[in-house]
């Protein structure tokens, strides 16, 4: 796979958080230099979060993306064009305010499994948001607030256990966001320790305790403790 899309998408998110942001990265030693590595973050920007993980990581960067916000036909085949150029599985989200057609959708998150596992397989890094909604979009988000969270999906930790059974040791980085709105906006960046979670029966107690870890990281400055 080529990394060249991805030197293009870092390239670019560097000068988006140069021009808006006012970045800080705490516990960045979490995130394992080499190997496969899942990031569950808090979604609260539907484009600062990608940019600061990109502009941020020095390793390509893979995001499951959601793409059931795209309407016309010719804009939904040169996102999913876009996305496999650059790496990033695709999903549609069944409760996002555009219908989505259940099949395309269980045909979407097959596709999109067995790709990540490829990616994790091929010692990967790969962006998750649990939510799956941030908190500022353009288009539409459930979230009422800024201080809103979801609960989380399951799915980072089932990718995890997936790969697992197939040989791959996948460690699971919880990241959290704090943002303050501004003329720049001051966003500060926080990874935590990694988990671990191989079989299906741990995962609702990994689950959980993911949720908890992000929520802890995404905690406004000053508020923060260590998880």
């Amino acid at each position: 796979m080529s990394d060249m899309p991805w030197r293009s998408l870092r390239a670019a998110s560097k000068a988006v958080v140069r021009r808006q942001l006012d970045l800080r990265v705490e516990g960045f030693d979490h995130v394992p230099r080499s190997g496969p590595v899942i990031i569950a973050a808090r979604h609260f920007h539907h484009l600062f979060d990608g940019c600061a993980m990109l502009a941020t990581i020095p390793r390509p960067v893979h995001i499951l993306v959601g793409l059931d916000w795209v309407r016309s036909a010719p804009a939904k085949m040169a996102m999913e064009r876009a996305c496999r150029a650059a790496g990033w599985p695709v999903v549609l989200r069944r409760d996002g305010a555009a219908p989505v057609d259940n099949l395309d959708a269980a045909r979407a998150l097959r596709r999109a499994m067995t790709d990540t596992i490829a990616l994790l397989n091929d010692g990967r890094v790969v962006l998750v948001f649990p939510e799956g909604y941030p908190n500022i979009d353009p288009g539409f988000t459930p979230k009422p607030d800024d201080s809103a969270f979801l609960p989380f999906q399951p799915g980072a930790v089932r990718l995890a256990t997936l790969a697992a059974a197939k040989g791959i040791r996948v460690p699971i980085v919880p990241a959290g966001f704090a943002y303050e709105r501004g003329e720049r906006w001051r966003v500060t960046l926080r990874f935590g320790e990694p988990l671990a979670v191989e079989r299906r029966d741990q995962e609702p107690t990994a689950l959980a305790a993911l949720e908890a870890r992000v929520r802890a990281l995404s905690a406004p400055d000053g508020c923060h403790h260590t998880v």
